[in-house]
């Protein structure tokens, strides 16, 4: 709120100007009440100026960290999610934070995104990238910055494309049976529709129409909006049903999955970490680590089998400890996913379920599953007969010209033994003789090779 004062004799206004910047301006003004309608002139025509009804008329001049201070200030209730910003405060205020506008070239934010490369992986370096991209943006919308967005001539990191993580169908029962029952119901809702976990902790009561069996996917975290920024609806699955109906049922507030106290969950819940808890109690792991506790040697393999030390002079038993498979609680929604597309579920149908704007999103991220597609049509070809004589290599005693073996099937090859015994020409056999020696050599053009 804009204020006066008066300084050596003259009266002075302070307001925040329409970078959200504090100001002080020493005026004319003869009177106090002149002062203050001059304040509230001022401070009308920032308010103006925030919300893009009236241009800034020259650049504000401003440092990075002013101007993301200026767009939280302004624009942060209107993000879906915080970590983007926070990401910001981290790794782009320490380094370019005390730099003007005109300072933070696309070669800076280049090389406070390469510092950060460390800590984080390629896809949260782009998204850093598209934060800063995006806070210039409304700079440049609110007349706060004239030049070009330096951000937008940042290169982008190269994402690595991996198949997402999955349950399995048989997995999912023994999953949901671990996990703790004050959490059961929201990971039950997760695999059975798909849904974020940004949506999971903002859904209310009153989207959850039991009677007609529907959710409406309208909101994440405390944002108004879903990632795609469109509600959708989600059929309820008839054995989800009671989860949501013991959910709704001791909730204490309007949120369907909040806090004990009713409120809403925050960022920082590890669902991962309970996923993989319960994955470790039952069994899906990718092995087993089994330490020895009096010297410390670790053996690993794909049991939990209790077994003792193999080291000499020890034997003592050995304490299993489980390997957890790589998983993350967004994997559930994967799961839904896979497991709907191995169902030859139609993409089309898939896509609307996961909220995805068009089906080459959905097709784009569960491509690897076009390899089971392309298997089942490879499986169509076939080259053998249905029922295949198995060959059989003859004896040298008894092969081709040259000492070469002799192919035949088993049925052939028997019969060709006794006939050849009797009388050699019979099979078109050709007798070949020598000083000491008589050799005959069969000939025949079914499974032969000579």
């Amino acid at each position: 709120m804009a204020s006066i004062f008066k300084r050596d004799g003259s009266w002075v206004v302070k307001w925040k100007n329409g970078a959200g910047r504090w100001m002080q301006r020493r005026t004319d003004c003869a009177t106090k009440l002149e002062a203050q309608t001059l304040a509230r002139e001022l401070e009308r025509k920032a308010e103006f100026q925030r919300l893009g009804l009236e241009p800034i008329e020259a650049p504000v001049s401003l440092t990075f960290g002013e101007l993301l201070d200026w767009y939280a200030q302004n624009f942060a209730g209107q993000l879906r999610s915080q970590g983007d910003r926070l990401a910001a405060e981290k790794h782009l205020r320490p380094s370019l934070g005390a730099l003007g506008l005109p300072e933070v070239t696309a070669a800076r934010i280049d090389e406070a995104l390469s510092a950060a490369a460390d800590a984080l992986s390629p896809k949260s370096l782009n998204n850093l990238r598209g934060f800063a991209q995006t806070v210039f943006s409304k700079a440049i919308q609110r007349g706060l910055w004239k030049g070009a967005n330096p951000a937008g001539a940042v290169p982008r990191r190269k994402v690595p494309k991996r198949a997402p993580s999955y349950l399995k169908a048989e997995e999912v029962g023994p999953v949901l049976a671990e996990v703790p029952a004050e959490w059961r119901c929201l990971f039950a809702t997760a695999v059975y529709t798909g849904m974020r976990r940004g949506e999971l902790v903002a859904l209310q009561k009153g989207d959850v129409d039991l009677e007609q069996g529907e959710i409406v996917v309208t909101r994440s975290w405390e944002a108004g909006t879903t990632k795609s920024g469109r509600a959708r609806v989600v059929p309820i699955h008839h054995e989800l049903r009671p989860y949501l109906v013991q959910a709704m049922r001791e909730s204490p507030s309007g949120l369907v999955f909040p806090r004990p106290d009713g409120s809403m969950h925050s960022l920082n819940v590890d669902l991962a970490a309970l996923l993989r808890s319960a994955m470790n109690r039952a069994q899906f792991v990718e092995g087993w680590a089994h330490k020895c506790r009096r010297c410390g040697h670790v053996e690993h393999s794909a049991s939990s089998e209790v077994r003792r030390c193999s080291k000499v002079g020890c034997g003592f038993t050995l304490w299993p400890s489980p390997k957890p498979r790589t998983i993350r609680f967004h994997d559930l929604r994967h799961t839904t996913a896979t497991l709907l597309l191995k169902a030859r579920v139609p993409l089309a149908v898939v896509q609307r379920i996961l909220g995805h704007s068009t089906p080459t999103i959905t097709a784009g991220v569960y491509g690897h599953l076009d390899v089971d597609d392309m298997r089942a049509g490879l499986e169509q070809l076939s080259f053998q007969p249905s029922e295949a004589p198995v060959a059989e290599v003859l004896p040298l005693a008894v092969g081709g010209p040259h000492g070469a073996p002799v192919v035949r099937s088993s049925e052939e090859a028997g019969f060709r033994s006794r006939a050849s015994a009797e009388n050699p020409e019979a099979w078109g056999g050709v007798t070949e003789s020598g000083p000491g020696r008589t050799r005959t050599c069969g000939l025949s053009v079914r499974n032969r090779v000579l």
